[in-house]
């Protein structure tokens, strides 16, 4: 006679904590791996206050006034001019300008990408300050 007749047969009533340790490193090693490329690039953009732009009313300091119009046309303080020699001219207006700001404006046609394009080359061409500005 079976002496384990009347009895049930247990199962396996341990969790296995090997496969369960080994998912959350693997987790751990890719949001080491990712975290650096999330944090890597970024604009800072902030708001006007308009105590603030009281106040520079009577400051006449240098600015790049950059408008995007559609077709890739591109006005720098006013005159047109191409996208060859943009750059070229944006680095020389900045190295003399004492706060290196850019303000940035396009027509409603132009597409984000394209004022991306131009805030990221303001930046690369020395620009400490980037804004914004929506022409009426």
């Amino acid at each position: 006679m079976d002496v384990n007749k009347g009895q049930k047969k247990s199962g396996m009533s341990e969790i296995n904590l090997t496969s369960l340790v080994d998912v959350c490193l693997t987790l751990v090693i890719i949001f080491m791996v990712t975290s650096p490329l999330v944090m890597q690039s970024g604009i800072k953009i902030s708001t006007p206050s308009i105590g603030k732009a009281s106040q520079k009313k009577g400051e006449t300091e240098m600015k790049a006034n950059i408008h995007l119009k559609p077709h890739g046309l591109v006005q720098f303080n006013g005159r047109e001019i191409d996208d060859a020699s943009f750059a070229d001219s944006l680095r020389i207006f900045l190295a003399a300008s004492k706060e290196k700001l850019v303000v940035i404006s396009a027509d409603g046609e132009v597409m984000h990408d394209r004022v991306i394009a131009v805030m990221d080359e303001a930046k690369q061409c020395g620009a400490k300050k980037l804004s914004l500005i929506r022409r009426k």
